[in-house]
C-alpha cells in the first residue's frame, strides 16, 4: 500500500470502544423496529404494513363497491411500492384485516379461506380475494386534500402517507398487538358506539379524568365476546396504560332428561377453539391418570355459520360447579389478557393512558380538519377568483372580443386582457377558454350564484379556522355519523370481582351424604334425601345396584365436606376428602374404591369414620376388632395419612376392625355390642393412649363364635338401637347398662337370638332420626326411629323390616329425618 493511501486511511479511521459502537448500533436498529414495523401510531392505531396495505387498496381502487381483486395482486402491489420486507408478512396482515374473530370492526373484507377460530390456516394469496370494507374508506376519507403529510417509499420513488387521516378511533377500536426490539404492545379492541360517547365528553370537558371517561366507554368489547370477570383492573390500566384482565367463555348448562352439559357459545379472545377441545381432552386424560372421575362423558363441536357451539356433556349426577371450576381452571376457558398501551407518539415510542390515547386522535382530527379546511379554502378562494374575472369579462364581453380579435397572437391577447380590463393572469386564461355558450343569460346567473356560494364557503373556511370550539364541532358531528352507520351493541360482558376462582371445597354444597360401601369394594355417596321415609314393617326399596352377589358391607352417614378415615382389614388408615366421592343415585353400583384410594393386594376396606374438615387433631380415635380388641390413638397421628395409607394397629391374621369411634375426652364412656347379644359398657380411659403401630388390648372377652360388631359413645340424651339380620330392632336406655371394667364379659343385651338373628348393629340414635336398613340383596327402607319401641336390655325387640324369603339384614345407618310424604 503507497504511502498516500495509508494516510487517507488514517484519516477515516476512528478510535472507538467496540461496546459503545455496538450499543449505539443496536438502538438505533431497535428504534427502527420500533417505529417502522411493530409498533402503532397513536393517531390512526396502524402498524405500517397495515397503512400501506390500505393506501394500495385505495390506489387500486378496490373500494367496497368494486369487485374484488386476488391477495397476490394486492400483496406484489404493497411490496413492490412501499413494504420490501417479504409478501408473507404482508399476507398476514391482510388476513388479519379480513378475519371477524380477530377484528372488532374488520378492515378489509376478504373472499375465500381466510383461517378460523379453529387455527386453520388460510388459503395462500394466490386464491383468495379482497376489497376494502366500507368502514375502511373512512380511514382513507380526504387523503386527496392534503390532510396528512407524505414522505418518500423505500427508494424515492413514490411518496405515501404518513399517517392516515381516519376519522375512525381505531387504536382503540380494533386494538392492536405487536412485538419490536425489547418493547411489546399490546391494546384490546373497544365499541365503537362507547368510544364515540366518551370521545364527546372529552372533547367538550377537556380536563375529564379517566373514571368520567368511563361513563361512556365501559371496558373492553372483544371480537368474539365472552365474559370480562374482573371488571374492577379495568380502571387501573386505563389510568397506567398497562396491566391485565381475565376473560372467560360464556357459557350455559342445559339439562336433557337425567343429563346435562356445558354448552359454550363464546370463548375468550385470541384462543383458539381447537385449543380449548385439546385441552379439555388433556385434562379428562390427566383426571383418569390420576384415577378421579373427570364427570365428563362426551365432548362434541356442534358449532356452524350460524355460531359457536361447544358440547360437554357431563355424567348422571356430576357435581356441575367443580367441573366447570376446573374447565376455567386448567383451560383456556378462561384466559388472560395483557395490557401495554405503547404507541408511536410524535414520531417517539410512548406508554398512554387511555385520556392520552383518546387525546393524541382527538390532535390528530383536530389537524386533519385544519388542514383540509385550509386545502378547502385555497381551492375555494382559487375558484373564486377565476369566477370574478369570468363576470368582469361578460360585463364588457365586447370590449374582450375586440381586444382578442386585434390581438396578434394569444400570448399577446392575454396581456392585453390583463391591461386593458384589468385582471390577473390566472383569470385571462380562465377568459380566453370561456366558451361562446357562457354569454348566456342563464350562465351569466350561475356564475354570480357560484361566486355567492363561493364566498359563502371562504367565509365558513375562515371561521372555522380562527375558531377552535367549531372545529370541534365538526370533529364531533364526524363522530356521530360513524357512529350512526358503524356503530353496534356491545359484546363483551363485564362483571366485577369473580376472577379468582373457588377451591373445590367452596364449591361443594355441604349436605347429609350416606356412604354406601359394597363387600367387592364399591363405594358411592348418596343424598340422604334419595330414601324415603315409610312405615315400620315396609317392604323398602332398591337402595343399591347389586350384582355378581355382591352385597352391602358398611353404610355411613357423613357430611359432604367431611373428611373420611377409611380404615382396613389390614390395619391402614386412608384420608380423602367426602366430596371426591362420586355422588349418584341410590339404584347405582358406584365406583370400585380403588379409584380413591392405593389398597394393596388382598386388602378390604372394613370402616369409614367420618371426622371435622379441620382434622379434629385435639381427638381421639379408638380402634374395635372383631375379636374383641380396642386401641385408642390421637388423632394427630393421623394428620400425614393420605390415599396411599398409614399404619393405624397391628392385627392378627384371623381380626379385622369392625368400627373405630372419634373421642373428644377421657371421661367418655363407649358401650360395645357383640354379635350374640353381649354388651359391655367401660369408659374410654380404661385404654391409655398409644401409637399408631402398636396392636391394642381386650375390651371384651368374647364367647365361642362370638365377635363384636358395633360400639356406639354413651350419651343419656340418647337411646341405644339394636337391629338384628332377620329385620327385627328395639331401642334401649343407656342408663340400663351398669359401668363394667374392660376386659370383662359384658351383660346380655337380646333374647331370642336363633329367633331373631345375630345383631346386625348397635347405634346411638335420637327420637326424630329415621332407621336406614340395608338387605344383602340390595334392598333399602327408611323407618321413623320413634316408630320403634323403647324396651327393656334383655328383650327381643319388634319387626321393622319384612324381608324376603332368603334375605338378611346387613347394615344400617342412622338419617336426619326429612319432611316427606309416606310411600
Amino acid at each position: 500500500m503507497s504511502e498516500n493511501n495509508e494516510e487517507m486511511l488514517e484519516k477515516h479511521l476512528v478510535d472507538r470502544r467496540f461496546t459503545d459502537e455496538m450499543k449505539e448500533s443496536y438502538l438505533l436498529y431497535s428504534l427502527s423496529v420500533i417505529v417502522s414495523r411493530a409498533i402503532p401510531d397513536a393517531r390512526d392505531g396502524l402498524k405500517p404494513v397495515q397503512r400501506r396495505i390500505l393506501y394500495s387498496m385505495d390506489e387500486l381502487g378496490l373500494k367496497h363497491t368494486s369487485a374484488y381483486k386476488k391477495s397476490a395482486r394486492i400483496i406484489g402491489e404493497v411490496m413492490g411500492k412501499y413494504h420490501p420486507h417479504g409478501d408473507a408478512s404482508i399476507y398476514d396482515a391482510l388476513v388479519r384485516m379480513a378475519q371477524d374473530f380477530s377484528m372488532r370492526y374488520q378492515l378489509v373484507n376478504g373472499q375465500g379461506n381466510f383461517g378460523s377460530i379453529d387455527r386453520d390456516p388460510p388459503a395462500a394469496m394466490r386464491y383468495t380475494e379482497a376489497k376494502m370494507q366500507t368502514i375502511s374508506e373512512y380511514m382513507l376519507q380526504d387523503i386527496e386534500k392534503d390532510t396528512v403529510a407524505f414522505n418518500d417509499n423505500f427508494d424515492g420513488s413514490l411518496r405515501e402517507p404518513e399517517v392516515l387521516p381516519t376519522r375512525l378511533p381505531n387504536l382503540l377500536m380494533n386494538g392492536v398487538s405487536g412485538i419490536a426490539v425489547g418493547m411489546a404492545t399490546s391494546i384490546p379492541p373497544h365499541n365503537l358506539r362507547e368510544l364515540v360517547g366518551g370521545f364527546k365528553y372529552l372533547i367538550d370537558n377537556p380536563e375529564a379524568t379517566v373514571p368520567d371517561l368511563m361513563q361512556y366507554i365501559k371496558g373492553p368489547d372483544l371480537p368474539t365476546g365472552g365474559i370480562i370477570v374482573d371488571g374492577e383492573r379495568i380502571r387501573d390500566f386505563y389510568e397506567t396504560g398497562r396491566g391485565k384482565f381475565t376473560t372467560r367463555a360464556k357459557y350455559e348448562i342445559v339439562e336433557n332428561k337425567n343429563k346435562s352439559a356445558i354448552v359454550v357459545t363464546e370463548i375468550p379472545y385470541n384462543v383458539s377453539k381447537i385449543d380449548i377441545i385439546e385441552q379439555i381432552v388433556a385434562y379428562v386424560k390427566r383426571m383418569r391418570d390420576m384415577k378421579k372421575d373427570s364427570g365428563i362423558s362426551d365432548l362434541r363441536d356442534e358449532s356452524d355459520r350460524r355460531g359457536m357451539r361447544l358440547v360437554i356433556e357431563l355424567k348422571r349426577n356430576a357435581n356441575q360447579n367443580r367441573i366447570i371450576n376446573d374447565l376455567l381452571k386448567h383451560t383456556s376457558l378462561q384466559s388472560t389478557f395483557s395490557i401495554q398501551m405503547n404507541v408511536i407518539d410524535n414520531k417517539k415510542p410512548s406508554l398512554m393512558n387511555l385520556k392520552g390515547l383518546m387525546n393524541a386522535f382527538i390532535n390528530h382530527r383536530v389537524e386533519v380538519v385544519t388542514r383540509r379546511t385550509n386545502y378547502e379554502l385555497k381551492k375555494a378562494e382559487k375558484r373564486a377568483h377565476i369566477v370574478e374575472g369570468l363576470i368582469k369579462a361578460v360585463q364588457g364581453i365586447d370590449t374582450v372580443i375586440e381586444i382578442i380579435r386585434n390581438s396578434d397572437n394569444p400570448q399577446d391577447a392575454l396581456k392585453n386582457l390583463q391591461e386593458t380590463i384589468g385582471v390577473s393572469a390566472e383569470q385571462a386564461k380562465a377568459i380566453s377558454e370561456m366558451r361562446l355558450i357562457s354569454l348566456s343569460k342563464l350562465e351569466i346567473n350561475k356564475l354570480t350564484d357560484e361566486l355567492k356560494d363561493l364566498n359563502e364557503k371562504i367565509k365558513w373556511a375562515n371561521e372555522v379556522l380562527e375558531n377552535t370550539d367549531k372545529k370541534m364541532e365538526i370533529i364531533k358531528s364526524e363522530l356521530d355519523e360513524i357512529d350512526k352507520k358503524f356503530g353496534d351493541d356491545r359484546r363483551t360482558e363485564i362483571t366485577f370481582n369473580l376472577s379468582n376462582l373457588k377451591s373445590n371445597e367452596e364449591l361443594i354444597e355441604d349436605e347429609d351424604i350416606v356412604i354406601v360401601l359394597s363387600q367387592y369394594g364399591y363405594i358411592m355417596a348418596v343424598p340422604s334425601t334419595e330414601y324415603k321415609v315409610q312405615g315400620r314393617g315396609g317392604k323398602g326399596v332398591k337402595g343399591l345396584k347389586i350384582s355378581d352377589n355382591d352385597n352391602v358391607l358398611d353404610v355411613i352417614f357423613a357430611r359432604r365436606k367431611s373428611k373420611l378415615m377409611i380404615i382396613t382389614s389390614a390395619g391402614k388408615a386412608y384420608q380423602l376428602p367426602a366430596y371426591e366421592i362420586e355422588l349418584a343415585a341410590k339404584n347405582r353400583k358406584g365406583k370400585h374404591v380403588a379409584n380413591y384410594v392405593s389398597l394393596s393386594d388382598g386388602e378390604k376396606i372394613k370402616t369409614v369414620v367420618p371426622i371435622g374438615l379441620d382434622g379434629d387433631y385435639d381427638k381421639f380415635v379408638m380402634f374395635f376388632t372383631k375379636k374383641g380388641k380396642v386401641k385408642k390413638t390421637s388423632l394427630r397421628e393421623f394428620a400425614n395419612a393420605r390415599k396411599s395409607g398409614i399404619k393405624a394397629l397391628n392385627l392378627k391374621e384371623d381380626d379385622e376392625v369392625v368400627d373405630a369411634l372419634i373421642i373428644s375426652n377421657d371421661s367418655e364412656e363407649v358401650l360395645i355390642v357383640t354379635k350374640r347379644g353381649m354388651a359391655l359398657k367401660f369408659s374410654s380411659s380404661d385404654a391409655r393412649a398409644m401409637g399408631r403401630t402398636a396392636g391394642g388390648v381386650i375390651a371384651i372377652k368374647l364367647k365361642s363364635k362370638d365377635e363384636v360388631v358395633n360400639a356406639v359413645k354413651i350419651d343419656n340424651n340418647k337411646k341405644l338401637l339394636i337391629v338384628t339380620e332377620n329385620g327385627y330392632a328395639k331401642r334401649a336406655k343407656f342408663s340400663s347398662y351398669r359401668l363394667q371394667s374392660r376386659g370383662g364379659i359384658g351383660l346380655k343385651t337380646i333374647k331370642d337370638i336363633n329367633k331373631i338373628g345375630n345383631i346386625v348393629a348397635a347405634l346411638s340414635v335420637e327420637e326424630n332420626q329415621n332407621l336406614l336398613s340395608f338387605s344383602k340383596n340390595g334392598k333399602a327402607i327408611r323407618v321413623p326411629i320413634s316408630s320403634i319401641n323403647t324396651l327393656g336390655r334383655v328383650t327381643q325387640g319388634v319387626i321393622t323390616v319384612r324381608l324376603d324369603k332368603g334375605d338378611l339384614i346387613s347394615s344400617v345407618i342412622i338419617v336426619n329425618a326429612e319432611e316427606e310424604e309416606e310411600i
